[in-house]
């Protein structure tokens, strides 16, 4: 008679816990933010050129998250992004460079607290796409490239629908814009997004 009381105390707090646990599901987010970036010139026997720059950002997202404890879950979804790009020489600034960013994702993501009204945790994963950059007139350049990056950042969701996150994302992949070699003089001119910090506002059904 105990052992079933006792189980029976049991189902209910794990069922309570559950019913407490951020849940899984369909959502959807926006964010602002900036974006760093850098470009690059090397020539053959000559001194390496960069410019740095960088502007706002902003995206939208959406996916699916699915959590397997109360506390540890995943989400997958797709992301487009804008970055306004210009830079800055010899206190001028170019305008008119910016870029799009697109691809898919993946997160790890784990609750430290989590409550019927509020969960607050921490995000850690990858997200892999493409860059096309704009504002590049030189036809002879290629604009579009593989995009690698690092996801990081701390979210809370508010009341189970609404969710507020401040992330970072590092990039590991230059667009090479041009590669080329004549009369054995090699030029590379690249361009990348060094970082980008925001914040994002999510929307869980």
């Amino acid at each position: 008679m105990k052992k079933i009381v006792l189980s029976s105390i049991l189902a209910v707090a794990l069922s309570q816990t559950y019913a407490l646990a951020e849940e899984s599901g369909a959502f959807v987010g926006v964010g602002v933010g900036y974006g760093g970036t850098q470009l690059k010139a090397e020539v053959t026997g000559g001194p390496t050129y960069s410019l740095n720059g960088g502007g706002i950002s902003a995206e939208v997202i959406a996916g699916y998250k699915q959590f397997f404890t109360p506390e540890f879950g995943l989400r997958y979804y797709a992301n487009f992004a804008y970055n306004d790009s210009p830079f800055t020489e010899n206190g001028a600034t170019t305008n008119g460079i910016f870029v799009f960013n697109y691809g898919v994702n993946v997160d790890a993501l784990y609750n430290f607290i989590s409550n019927e009204t509020l969960d607050f945790g921490v995000l850690l994963g990858l997200g892999l796409g493409a860059n096309t950059w704009g504002g590049i007139d030189n036809r002879k350049l290629s604009t579009t490239g593989f995009d690698l990056g690092l996801n990081v950042g701390v979210r809370t969701s508010i009341a189970k629908h609404h969710g507020i996150e401040v992330l970072a994302r590092v990039p590991f992949i230059a667009t090479t814009l041009l590669n080329e070699s004549q009369e054995g003089i090699s030029t590379k001119l690249s361009i990348a997004r060094q970082y980008s910090v925001g914040v994002r506002y999510i929307f869980s059904f």
